[in-house]
């Protein structure tokens, strides 16, 4: 094995976990820089071990009790002003960037096109791979993204344009190639930072109302059905939340696992929950939303 000084052995991911689950990474490693995260790729692909970043330790559920690879924390955290005039800002954000900081700095300078993720756990470079949106108006984190550094398959830098990420719904091409996220360039509009303010109470608010808070949850577990599956199923609605709960499935719980009351597409883990409680309640989420409304539902959030 390549010896990496910084590189930590059996670390347990629970207090770098939303869901608060117990999982021992074989390796663990703090990112500071760029060139961390390259090293991290480069020890990989040297010593043939899985490799997975973790931003703020939302959207990912980890079901082993092992994770045998390496885990990269990505700490990397870095925002620049490349270029600005009267009416636009463009900006170099990093990855590892806490998506919430993005929000309070970006509302502040009166810089648009993050407002609207205020409330949304995690960091730059997860939110991108996922193309975090917003639903009204329809707004994506991507939105404003001109250009990118990726680390590749191999462990090199490569600079690539915004089409290369093949924007979708809960989806980049990241998600299909395994590249890494490492900073964008995003160009951004200037507005009254009233405005922005504005907007990011709005979603912030609506997120408070609808979703769970101080809990131990991942987010939305599931991704909501599309617009042509509703129609030709004729059902009442695209969301999953609504279809989990109208199948009599809220506050259903599996050991220490529970489907919110407040919303049914968000699993919580009340105390120390067993990861196998965890698959044994999706399971039979799957189950009864099949046999209710014919959808086989998907997950949105990673399971590791």
């Amino acid at each position: 094995m390549t010896n990496y000084k910084s590189i930590s052995n059996l670390i347990d991911l629970y207090p770098y976990l939303t869901l608060r689950t117990h999982t021992i990474a074989e390796y663990f490693f703090k990112a500071k820089s760029r060139e961390d995260l390259q090293r991290a790729k480069k020890f990989s692909i040297q010593n043939n071990v899985p490799l997975l970043i973790l931003g703020g330790g939302s959207n990912i559920a980890f079901i082993k009790e092992k994770f045998d690879g390496l885990i990269v924390k990505n700490e990397y955290i870095k925002k620049e002003i490349i270029k600005e005039d009267n009416d636009q800002v463009t900006l170099l954000i990093s990855s590892g960037y806490p998506t919430s900081l993005i929000v309070s700095y970006t509302v502040e300078a009166g810089i648009a096109g993050f407002e609207y993720q205020k409330g949304l756990p995690g960091t730059l470079g997860g939110a991108i791979a996922m193309n975090s949106k917003w639903t009204n108006p329809i707004s994506y984190i991507s939105d404003s993204l001109q250009s990118a550094t990726i680390l590749d398959t191999q462990g090199n830098f490569k600079k690539v344009d915004r089409s290369y990420f093949q924007f979708a719904y809960d989806y980049s091409t990241l998600k299909k190639t395994g590249e890494i996220f490492v900073e964008g360039i995003f160009q951004c509009k200037k507005i009254n930072r009233l405005i922005l303010e504005k907007r990011a109470k709005e979603a912030f608010d609506y997120r408070l109302r609808t979703q769970p808070h101080g809990v131990a949850t991942c987010g939305c577990f599931f991704k909501n059905i599309s617009q042509k599956e509703q129609n030709l199923k004729n059902l009442p609605s695209t969301s999953v939340g609504y279809l989990i709960d109208h199948s009599g499935l809220k506050n259903l719980s599996v050991g220490s696992f529970y489907v919110s009351g407040k919303h049914a597409n968000f699993i919580v883990n009340k105390n120390k929950g067993d990861p196998k409680d965890l698959i044994k309640l999706l399971d039979i989420i799957k189950k009864k939303v099949k046999k209710k409304y014919a959808v086989e539902l998907e997950e949105e959030v990673i399971i590791v």
